[in-house]
């Protein structure tokens, strides 16, 4: 409707003249592939310049913090004074324009029977009214409308995210798609969108309002509102919360909900046992403190995290995470500015085991904990595009293992991590543990597998990591690229890989846990002085 667009411009405060198209005449003439696509036209109505705004997006779900080239800027400078457009064509990045033709070629795939099904399983849980999503696929009409798009950012696997590839171990809710669905998603764009048969179409799926997991037994909330300013680049905000329980617990499911889906992008949650985090927070007049990539100390503990299309879930078979009286949450939450200010409050539910934490400690395998494997000796060229670095651990007992977080900054290009088991009859076994050949900081996770599987004492884990600070990179927030070395800041990079695991015995597990421990202070860090860029 025209006077929907018209609010829809004002929202952003956007004092353009705007002109409603509804029928396409001008689409018709001036052939857009994308939205947004900026065209510029002279005097006598000839295009001298079609393409970006500026180049701050690289690629679809891949954004610079900054533009470097402003193309609509230079084009229309140059076309007031008179002069050539230097740059006369750039590749615009976002949604393809979709046709106004809705001819019907081939009904051989419909969306009530092929489509609707892929939709409802993979797309709703973020594309619907009031989630996190830009736009709804909740009907018909808006699937079609978008068709040509969702075929594209299928086949490309940048929807819907995910960043393992599959292949190897199962993971709980996994998103990838399958060949059959993404080849019926490029048949129905392609061949007319026919609606089909209405006694095809499923029920439409039912999400539950409120806590998904029941009432919680405890709700950490931001104590007050953050205000996310409107434009520049994407905030890591670290606020600080007590939790209030009178005795330790252990947590077997967490459940996050933001305050605003519309800036936050997902949430890591930290626990601070030693008062550090409350030091961080004072030092700052706003609420919180900002700290890209980790939290700024040495976590005594983590409850896990949330991203954008992710199901609370409890850890398997009864398993629980531990938690100290007196803690705090750090709850950090990675901002998205929408160009418009917002505000954000946001909240997370505890859900604890229903037995003493004794109990739990004393029963095999129930007891979840934490481990990990770095390189420290991050030394990255300017220009380097294809920077290799590797870490391993021996695993000194048996242990459950529960899942896998990998962790690189916006530098990073794929990690494959593997467990070399002990030798069998003199034939050493090697077992992907998750595949991520394509990483996008914007969409990492935490990785639970479907089935937890035992790696007996002796196996020896590994962590293969690529790394391009090239200009081809879009992810790369400086232009040129500078030198870059290990640390927590945006510039900076990091090679981590959490581990989430459990024992048969506790004493195990904590034996693993501190002889990790050991292993990560015997690392050897970079020298990374005297270097230009740093």
């Amino acid at each position: 409707k025209r006077s929907a667009v018209a609010d829809h411009f004002k929202s952003f405060g956007l004092a353009v003249p705007v002109l409603f198209d509804p029928a396409g005449h001008l689409a018709g003439v001036l052939k857009p592939t994308h939205v947004p696509e900026a065209f510029v036209l002279d005097p006598s109505d000839a295009i001298v310049y079609h393409g970006a705004i500026d180049n701050t997006w690289g690629s679809v779900g891949r954004r610079r913090d900054e533009p470097s080239k402003h193309y609509l800027a230079d084009a229309i400078d140059s076309a007031v004074k008179g002069q050539d457009v230097s740059v006369a064509v750039t590749k615009p990045v976002g949604c393809l324009f979709e046709s106004f033709s809705t001819e019907a070629k081939d009904a051989a795939v419909t969306f009530n029977r092929d489509i609707a099904p892929i939709i409802y399983s993979r797309c709703l849980n973020c594309h619907r009214d009031g989630q996190v999503a830009p736009f709804s696929l909740a009907t018909y009409e808006q699937v079609a409308k978008r068709a040509d798009w969702i075929a594209s950012v299928t086949q490309d696997r940048i929807m819907p995210p995910w960043i393992p590839h599959p292949g190897h171990e199962q993971f709980v809710g996994q998103r990838w798609m399958t060949e059959r669905e993404l080849s019926l998603l490029k048949q129905w764009a392609e061949s007319g969108r026919d609606r089909g048969d209405e006694d095809d179409l499923p029920p439409m799926p039912q999400f539950a309002e409120g806590w998904r997991l029941g009432e919680p037994d405890l709700v950490v909330k931001m104590p007050q509102p953050f205000t996310v300013y409107a434009n520049g680049p994407d905030l890591f905000q670290n606020f600080v919360i007590p939790i209030d329980i009178p005795s330790d617990r252990m947590v077997a499911a967490i459940e996050f909900h933001p305050g605003n889906k519309r800036v936050v992008h997902h949430s890591v949650l930290f626990l601070d046992s030693n008062g550090v985090a409350r030091q961080l927070d004072k030092a700052t007049p706003e609420p919180g403190y900002s700290n890209f990539g980790g939290p700024g100390f040495a976590p005594t503990g983590a409850l896990g995290g949330w991203s954008v299309g992710n199901t609370p879930r409890r850890l398997p078979a009864g398993m629980g995470r531990y938690l100290k009286q007196g803690s705090d949450l750090v709850m950090q939450i990675h901002y998205h500015p929408t160009g418009k200010e917002e505000v954000d409050q946001s909240e997370v539910g505890l859900y604890f085991i229903d037995k003493p934490v004794e109990d739990t400690l004393r029963e095999p395998g129930k007891l979840v904990g934490s481990i990990w494997m770095a390189n420290y000796e991050m030394d990255i060229p300017a220009g380097e595009s294809d920077y290799r670095r590797t870490t391993s651990y021996t695993l000194p007992k048996d242990v459950i293992m529960v899942g896998v977080v990998p962790h690189m900054h916006l530098l990073g290009k794929s990690m494959k991590v593997t467990a070399t088991l002990p030798a069998d009859n003199g034939v050493a076994v090697k077992k992907t543990l998750i595949d991520v050949r394509n990483w996008n900081y914007n969409w990492q996770d935490e990785y639970y597998y479907e089935r937890p599987f035992t790696l007996p004492a002796g196996t020896r884990l590994t962590v293969d990591a690529v790394f391009d600070n090239s200009s081809d990179n879009v992810m790369n927030p400086s232009s040129p690229p500078q030198r870059v070395t290990w640390g927590e800041e945006t510039g900076d990079e990091m090679l981590f890989c959490f581990f989430l695991l459990s024992a048969k015995r506790t004493e195990d597990l904590i034996h693993v846990i501190y002889d990790n421990l050991q292993h990560d202070a015997r690392q050897p860090r970079a020298d990374v002085s005297g270097g230009e860029g740093k």
